[in-house]
Protein backbone atom coordinates (compact mmCIF):
# COMPACT_ATOMS: atom_id res chain seq x y z
CA UNK A 1 0.00 0.00 0.00
CA UNK A 2 2.62 2.62 1.02
CA UNK A 3 4.37 1.44 -2.26
CA UNK A 4 1.12 2.39 -4.13
CA UNK A 5 1.16 5.72 -2.51
CA UNK A 6 4.09 7.08 -3.10
CA UNK A 7 3.19 5.99 -6.73
CA UNK A 8 0.83 7.88 -6.68
CA UNK A 9 2.51 11.36 -4.92
CA UNK A 10 5.10 10.89 -7.88
CA UNK A 11 2.39 11.28 -10.79
CA UNK A 12 0.54 13.73 -9.11
CA UNK A 13 3.91 15.92 -8.50
CA UNK A 14 5.22 14.72 -12.52
CA UNK A 15 1.56 16.03 -13.66
CA UNK A 16 1.62 19.25 -12.12
CA UNK A 17 4.81 20.10 -13.76
CA UNK A 18 3.72 19.67 -17.09
CA UNK A 19 3.42 22.86 -19.11
CA UNK A 20 0.09 24.62 -20.66
CA UNK A 21 0.16 25.67 -23.88
CA UNK A 22 -2.51 27.43 -26.08
CA UNK A 23 -2.76 25.91 -29.59
CA UNK A 24 -2.79 27.46 -32.22
CA UNK A 25 -4.31 26.56 -35.88
CA UNK A 26 -1.62 25.84 -38.59
CA UNK A 27 -4.38 26.41 -41.23
CA UNK A 28 -3.66 30.22 -42.16
CA UNK A 29 -0.11 29.47 -41.71
CA UNK A 30 0.07 26.36 -44.44
CA UNK A 31 -2.12 28.33 -46.81
CA UNK A 32 0.60 31.46 -46.55
CA UNK A 33 3.82 28.91 -47.13
CA UNK A 34 1.64 26.56 -49.42
CA UNK A 35 3.27 27.00 -52.54
CA UNK A 36 6.91 27.98 -51.14
CA UNK A 37 9.68 26.11 -52.39
CA UNK A 38 12.41 28.63 -50.55
CA UNK A 39 12.26 27.62 -47.11
CA UNK A 40 14.73 25.37 -46.53
CA UNK A 41 15.20 24.71 -42.50
CA UNK A 42 12.88 24.07 -39.61
CA UNK A 43 14.58 27.48 -38.34
CA UNK A 44 13.63 29.65 -41.26
CA UNK A 45 9.78 27.99 -41.15
CA UNK A 46 9.38 29.03 -37.41
CA UNK A 47 10.91 32.53 -38.29
CA UNK A 48 8.47 33.36 -41.30
CA UNK A 49 5.66 31.97 -38.55
CA UNK A 50 6.99 34.46 -35.73
CA UNK A 51 6.85 37.37 -38.07
CA UNK A 52 8.66 39.42 -35.84
CA UNK A 53 8.46 43.58 -37.23
CA UNK A 54 12.20 44.38 -39.02
CA UNK A 55 11.54 47.66 -37.65
CA UNK A 56 11.21 46.87 -33.70
CA UNK A 57 15.25 46.12 -34.02
CA UNK A 58 16.41 42.30 -33.53
CA UNK A 59 14.68 40.34 -30.98
CA UNK A 60 16.49 38.14 -28.35
CA UNK A 61 15.38 34.85 -30.11
CA UNK A 62 16.32 31.00 -29.59
CA UNK A 63 15.24 28.74 -31.74
CA UNK A 64 16.28 24.66 -31.48
CA UNK A 65 14.82 21.83 -33.70
CA UNK A 66 14.72 18.25 -33.01
CA UNK A 67 14.47 15.96 -36.19
CA UNK A 68 11.71 13.44 -35.23
CA UNK A 69 11.96 10.86 -38.04
CA UNK A 70 12.99 11.85 -41.74
CA UNK A 71 10.97 14.33 -42.86
CA UNK A 72 9.20 15.56 -39.61
CA UNK A 73 10.66 18.11 -36.88
CA UNK A 74 9.90 19.81 -33.87
CA UNK A 75 10.85 22.94 -34.04
CA UNK A 76 10.89 25.43 -30.41
CA UNK A 77 10.93 29.46 -30.79
CA UNK A 78 12.32 31.46 -27.84
CA UNK A 79 11.55 35.07 -27.57
CA UNK A 80 13.00 36.25 -24.26
CA UNK A 81 13.62 39.76 -22.52
CA UNK A 82 10.69 41.19 -24.73
CA UNK A 83 10.05 44.86 -24.94
CA UNK A 84 6.27 44.55 -22.97
CA UNK A 85 5.66 45.60 -19.19
CA UNK A 86 4.25 42.55 -18.24
CA UNK A 87 5.02 39.75 -20.61
CA UNK A 88 9.10 38.61 -20.41
CA UNK A 89 9.01 36.11 -23.01
CA UNK A 90 7.22 33.72 -25.32
CA UNK A 91 7.86 30.05 -26.43
CA UNK A 92 6.57 28.56 -30.03
CA UNK A 93 6.71 24.76 -30.73
CA UNK A 94 5.48 23.75 -34.09
CA UNK A 95 6.01 19.97 -35.45
CA UNK A 96 6.29 20.47 -39.37
CA UNK A 97 7.28 17.81 -42.21
CA UNK A 98 9.11 18.67 -45.08
CA UNK A 99 7.60 16.92 -48.11
CA UNK A 100 8.90 17.78 -52.19
CA UNK A 101 10.70 21.05 -50.90
CA UNK A 102 7.80 22.19 -49.63
CA UNK A 103 6.41 22.43 -45.61
CA UNK A 104 3.25 21.89 -43.49
CA UNK A 105 2.76 22.73 -39.92
CA UNK A 106 1.05 19.47 -38.02
CA UNK A 107 0.59 21.59 -34.89
CA UNK A 108 1.45 25.30 -33.41
CA UNK A 109 1.20 25.91 -29.53
CA UNK A 110 2.09 28.91 -27.62
CA UNK A 111 2.76 30.07 -24.05
CA UNK A 112 4.81 32.18 -22.42
CA UNK A 113 5.83 33.80 -19.16
CA UNK A 114 5.51 36.92 -17.07
CA UNK A 115 7.71 39.57 -15.25
CA UNK A 116 8.54 39.06 -11.41
CA UNK A 117 5.20 40.60 -9.67
CA UNK A 118 3.11 40.40 -13.14
CA UNK A 119 2.06 36.98 -13.24
CA UNK A 120 3.01 33.57 -13.74
CA UNK A 121 7.37 33.82 -13.69
CA UNK A 122 7.61 29.77 -15.13
CA UNK A 123 6.39 28.67 -18.69
CA UNK A 124 2.19 28.87 -18.93
CA UNK A 125 -1.40 30.18 -20.22
CA UNK A 126 -1.91 32.43 -17.40
CA UNK A 127 -2.81 36.60 -17.95
CA UNK A 128 0.01 38.54 -17.34
CA UNK A 129 -0.75 41.67 -15.79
Amino acid sequence: MKIIAQFLLVLLLLASCTEEFKSVDPEAFNNKVAERTDIETPEELITIYYNYPPDEGKPDLSINSQKLNDNEFEITLIHDGQQDDAQQAEKVVMRAVKSDNKWTVREIKRNWKCYSGRGHTSWGIGYCG
